[in-house]
C-alpha cells in the first residue's frame, strides 16, 4: 500500500469515526441546552448572581440578628427602637435595598412565594392583631425547617423587640398571610 493510499484510509476512517461521534456531541449538547437557559457566559453570570444573592442573604440576616433585643416602638426604625415594617426597612437599606415603609406596601416589593418555596431572607406577612384579611406585621426569615414547612422569623414584637419566632407559635400561624422574596 502506498502512502497516499494509507492517508486516504486514515482520513476515511477518521471522516467516519467524525460522523458517527458527532451527532451524539450534538444530542448532548441540545439536551443540556434544553435544560440551561442562556449562553454558557450567561449561565455563568446567573451561577455567579446566586452566589452573590446568598451571600448578600447570609449577610443580611447576620446584620438583622445584631438587632434582637432593641425595644419596639410603633413608628420607629432607627437602632434605638423599631417597629416591625422598620425594621425590616432599616435592614434591607443597609444593604441598598429600599422597601416601602409599611407591612402593607413591603409584600409589593418583591416576587410572591408559596409557604412551600420560602427560603431565608423573604419577607413574611400577618395579619394584624385584630385578625382579619388586612397585613399588619412583617418579619425576615432566618431559617427553614429540613421539612420545609416551617421557618424561623427574625421580627420586632410588640413586647419583647427584636426576636426570633417560629411560624408554628399558635399567634403568628393563625394570621400567616404570605411572603414575598426580594433578593433573587
Amino acid at each position: 500500500m502506498t502512502y497516499n493510499n494509507q492517508f486516504k484510509n486514515t482520513y476515511t476512517y477518521l471522516l467516519l469515526a467524525i460522523a458517527i461521534i458527532l451527532p451524539c456531541f450534538s444530542a448532548k449538547a441540545q439536551q443540556l441546552n434544553a435544560r440551561k437557559d442562556g449562553t454558557l457566559i450567561e449561565q455563568i453570570d446567573q451561577v455567579n448572581n446566586a452566589q452573590q444573592s446568598r451571600d448578600m442573604i447570609s449577610e443580611l440576616l447576620d446584620y438583622a440578628h445584631q438587632f434582637r433585643g432593641v425595644p419596639y416602638r410603633y413608628g420607629s426604625m432607627s437602632p434605638r427602637a423599631f417597629d416591625c415594617s422598620g425594621f425590616t426597612s432599616y435592614v434591607f437599606n443597609h444593604f441598598g435595598i429600599k422597601l416601602d415603609r409599611t407591612s402593607r406596601g413591603q409584600i409589593h416589593n418583591g416576587r410572591r412565594v408559596a409557604r412551600s418555596e420560602i427560603q431565608p431572607g423573604d419577607l413574611v406577612f400577618f395579619s394584624g392583631r385584630s385578625a382579619g384579611n388586612r397585613i399588619g406585621h412583617v418579619g425576615l426569615v432566618t431559617k427553614v425547617d429540613g421539612d420545609g414547612h416551617g421557618f424561623n422569623f427574625i421580627h420586632a414584637a410588640t413586647r419583647t423587640g427584636i426576636t426570633v419566632s417560629h411560624i408554628d407559635e399558635t399567634y403568628y400561624a393563625r394570621r400567616f398571610m404570605g411572603a414575598c422574596r426580594v433578593l433573587e
